[in-house]
């Protein structure tokens, strides 16, 4: 009987040491997951913020191009409406250079607007990942029992 007091507290005390090593080491696992978490989410958020910056130089490039296109189309209309028989011969090689760039720039308007409508759905999946990434990470520390911060303005 002597003998086993002391063989139980020994291993009632392993028992005590092991399970605070894995409460440790769980400790440490979770904070790992939220650490990657967190670095997940400022990547994207780079992302995101860069797709933006993108799209906001795209978008300023299309306007001025428009600007351009409404040009073209004031030219080829001030010309046309030199005379009601036509544009007058003198002047239709000028007319025709005007009228071709026109022509060449609505072509060119469809282009951009395809490319700026997939850039924007691009960077749109870019931010709904972010704010997926978020959402991922306030759960896990609300399951985590940690305070949750507000969410960064948009």
């Amino acid at each position: 009987m002597n003998r086993i007091f002391p063989a139980l507290a020994v291993v009632a005390g392993a028992v005590v040491v092991v399970a605070g090593m894995l409460n440790i080491m769980d400790n440490m696992r979770t904070r790992r997951e939220i650490e990657g978490l967190r670095g997940t989410i400022f990547a994207a958020r780079l992302a995101a913020d860069s797709c933006r910056g993108s799209l906001d130089l795209q978008e300023e490039r299309f306007r001025s191009f428009g600007v351009r296109v409404d040009s073209l189309r004031a030219q080829v209309r001030d010309f046309e409406s030199l005379d009601p028989r036509g544009v007058p011969e003198e002047r239709y090689a000028e007319y025709m250079q005007r009228f071709n760039a026109y022509n060449d720039s609505v072509a060119a308007w469809d282009a951009r607007v395809e490319t700026l409508r997939a850039n924007e759905e691009a960077c749109r999946a870019l931010v709904e990942e972010h704010n997926a990434l978020s959402d991922s990470l306030r759960r896990r520390l609300v399951e985590e029992g940690t305070q949750v911060p507000p969410p960064p303005a948009p």
